[in-house]
């Protein structure tokens, strides 16, 4: 097989051949609170580095999940400057205000951008880092990221075949859908993360095939219920934790039919009072029964949380149909990757995030899709063999936005890589400068939140709290807002709720208060974002924890602390115990 890099690969060759496991420390040791500080390059990890032909890292796993993360925004909104050729005006945006990067209106960024028009040339004179970073600013940044598909969802990022969403991320022929988060083939749905068939449902995380259900967690194929976590298949249940194929229970309490009616009818759910206590009571429930430590279902090999289908697959969060991964999340259908998140349907990908859809030998990447052979791309479609480009569709033999004869291309791209490794610079994923979003305004916030002081530490970007949309407006606080939706009129809609979590002022839509209405819930008292972030808190933020099984004392990985109160059992006591 022809050696198309044969000095870089020399260099690397000798680097890998004495690699051994050891320990170093973290180049972000002592920066901020989740950072291990030393940490071991393991024979895993060595074994990974050979196949994807890279360097040690030179961050631990922790430190460089969190910068993957800041590489993604959640459901984030601004309005800010639209800077396309002719354009005046502002835009709605992923993109927060306080960023450098020119942004284009989704329209202008496909129909007048020309990313080769900022191909430039290679200094080896100059970091690298830097020159890729200069790339960045000028080469302008779509001010959204939404499929064509889509109709009536200006507010919403990503997904495909999604009928009036507003505020959804990653909504895939879904309709009717507010204030969400991975939401697939779903209908009439509010404040839903990670479910998939869900139809006329109010409050719901990792659930699938419900119907009219609301506060429900975990729970699969259920009808007519509330406060649910970890049920299968129950129907009319309240209050319910761990029960298979049941009906008419009541805080896992068995009731007759006309009991059970009779029962919830006495209860005033209308009310937002007596919901809040209905909450607080159920969660002191749930603490009180065995729950799923790790969550793996069909596994082989595995080590992590939330893992189904899957083999050989170690520190890895949110994981399905996936084999030999190292140090990923939230992966789909993937296989030989380390340090790889929010992917699906690759393969060979190193230190990247949100590069998917059948991409394959790709690293140090982010925000691009059908990827083979490429390396530092940003915001490309259908490329193949790219290095350092931004922007590019349907290329091959790129650096820095600038085309290259095949021959050409290898001869200049083995030069930089040998440079790049040299200096030092070969092997990490790019630094927090690099992302579309502010630190605060990214995932990194939810799973891994620091001050402002700490983010500019790490050389991240801070997002100051913008203006909202309710400037001049009557404002209500919260204990003054209606407890039921029967006591709320549409004049509501021209004035605008104080959050009773940040204070900050949000307003009820339209469609919103229909939904409202039609369900009898009453209108909510935490801000949209707010509650999409508070959303995460029932997945661990995306983070795994240490701890032993109640019953065996085997170690277990699980996104629950057991000090919160409570009873982690592993997956083989869980199904002996209680199923």
């Amino acid at each position: 097989m022809e050696n198309k890099t044969p000095k870089f690969d020399t260099i690397l060759d000798k680097m890998l051949e004495c690699l051994v496991p050891h320990y170093r420390v973290c180049k972000w040791s002592g920066l901020h609170q989740y950072c291990e500080g030393e940490f071991n390059i393991t024979k895993e990890d060595i074994e990974f580095l050979k196949i994807l032909r890279a360097p040690a890292p030179n961050y631990c796993p922790t430190c460089r999940r969190m910068n993957r993360h800041a590489f993604v925004n959640n459901i984030n909104l601004y309005k800010r400057v639209n800077s396309a050729p002719g354009k005046n005006n502002n835009t709605i945006s992923f993109v927060p205000p306080v960023s450098k990067f020119i942004v284009y209106d989704l329209e202008s960024y496909k129909n007048n951008f020309d990313p080769y028009l900022y191909g430039t040339f290679y200094d080896e004179s100059k970091s690298f880092i830097d020159q890729f970073y200069d790339l960045r600013l000028k080469v302008p940044q779509p001010a959204i990221i939404r499929d064509p598909s889509n109709i009536n969802s200006e507010y919403s990022i990503n997904g495909r075949d999604l009928k009036n969403g507003y505020y959804v991320s990653g909504g895939w022929r879904s309709e009717n859908v507010w204030y969400s988060n991975l939401v697939t083939d779903s209908r009439n749905v509010m404040d839903i993360y990670a479910s998939h068939f869900i139809e006329n449902s109010y409050e719901l995380t990792s659930c699938e095939k419900c119907y009219n259900c609301q506060y429900s967690y975990f729970s699969d194929n259920c009808i007519n219920s509330m406060f649910m976590y970890d049920c299968n298949n129950c129907q009319d249940c309240f209050g319910c934790v761990n029960l298979r194929n049941k009906s008419n229970c009541i805080f896992n309490n068995q009731y007759s039919k006309e009991e059970y009616k009779e029962s919830i009818l006495k209860i005033n759910l209308n009310s937002k009072k007596v919901l809040s206590d209905l909450n607080d009571k159920f969660w002191k429930f749930v603490k009180t029964q065995p729950v799923r430590a790790e969550r793996h279902e069909s596994v082989n090999n595995v080590s992590g949380v939330n893992i189904s289908n899957s083999r050989n697959c170690h520190d890895v969060i949110d994981c399905v149909n996936t084999e030999h991964v190292l140090h990923c999340d939230q992966i789909v259908g993937h296989r030989d990757s380390m340090d790889a998140s929010v992917t699906g349907g690759s393969e060979r990908l190193y230190n990247t995030i949100a590069v998917g859809s059948k991409s394959s030998n790709v690293k140090f990447s982010f925000a691009s899709k059908f990827i083979t052979e490429s390396e530092f791309v940003i915001n490309c479609r259908n490329v193949n063999n790219c290095f350092a480009c931004i922007g590019l569709e349907n290329k091959n033999y790129c650096i820095f936005n600038r085309q290259y004869e095949k021959d050409e291309y290898y001869k200049e791209l083995d030069k930089i890589k040998t440079n790049l490794l040299i200096n030092g610079e070969y092997g990490d994923f790019l630094p927090f400068k690099f992302s579309t979003f502010a630190y605060n305004g990214s995932l990194a916030d939810i799973s891994f939140p620091i001050d402002k002081e700490g983010i500019e530490k790490v050389s991240a970007i801070w997002q100051p709290e913008t203006e909202t949309n309710a400037i001049g407006m009557e404002m209500i606080e919260p204990e003054n807002i209606p407890d039921t939706i029967e006591e709320v009129s549409d004049d509501i809609l021209q004035k605008a709720l104080i959050c009773e979590k940040t204070r900050r002022p949000f307003r009820i839509i339209e469609s919103e208060l229909e939904f409202y209405k039609i369900h009898n819930i009453p209108l909510p008292r935490v801000h949209q974002i707010k509650r999409i972030k508070d959303r995460y808190k029932y997945v661990g933020n995306l983070k795994a924890y240490s701890n032993n099984c109640e019953l065996c004392s085997k170690k277990i990985n699980t996104f629950y602390i057991k000090e919160d109160g409570w009873k982690l059992y592993c997956d083989e006591c869980y199904k002996r115990e209680v199923l």
